[in-house]
């Protein structure tokens, strides 16, 4: 009896581990992979497949630059992958919105697909639990830094809302 307790406490054990691992694992191409790490990154370009874009508070801004979130998914394993702020000169803020889409593309068929787009921009970090992807070559980043606290409480703010992720993949 012992021994058979052992094993399915064992067994146990490894299954939590699993379901642990799975849910914290994301591929390469979503706002949680570069969250995880987000020391790594800083200043490197950063690739999302953005599923879609919502501007943040109706478009909050700072010196002419814009803050939305993109929405991305995990292509390779058909799942969530988190969503990323994303810094945007205000001036270009319209057709970043008609480039990714403010919903997501969803292809019905043999299996449900949603449609995304790759983002690229840089790797950013403010402080811990503050990062975005700037779009704007470097010019958002230099008037994000001379607004530092401000931009803080937006970022932060904004990276959790409710309800803004894609529908799962089937």
């Amino acid at each position: 009896m012992n021994k058979r307790l052992t094993q399915l406490i064992t067994l146990t054990v490894i299954i939590f581990a699993s379901i642990a691992h799975a849910e914290t694992f994301s591929g390469k191409d979503t706002a949680l992979y570069y969250k995880n790490t987000p020391e790594q990154f800083e200043g490197e370009h950063a690739d999302v497949d953005c599923a879609f874009v919502s501007r943040i508070n109706r478009g909050p801004q700072i010196n002419g630059i814009t803050f939305f979130l993109a929405h991305t998914i995990d292509e390779d394993n058909r799942l969530r992958g988190g969503s990323i702020v994303v810094a945007v000169l205000s001036d270009k803020a319209d057709s970043f919105v008609r480039k990714y889409g403010n919903a997501p593309d969803i292809q019905h068929g043999g299996m449900t697909k949603v449609d995304s787009k790759r983002l690229r921009g840089i790797f950013h970090q403010l402080d811990k639990g503050h990062v975005y992807i700037d779009m704007t070559d470097g010019q958002a980043h230099q008037v994000i830094l001379q607004h530092k606290e401000t931009a803080k409480k937006l970022i932060k703010s904004s990276d959790h809302p409710s309800g803004m992720e894609p529908p799962r993949i089937n």
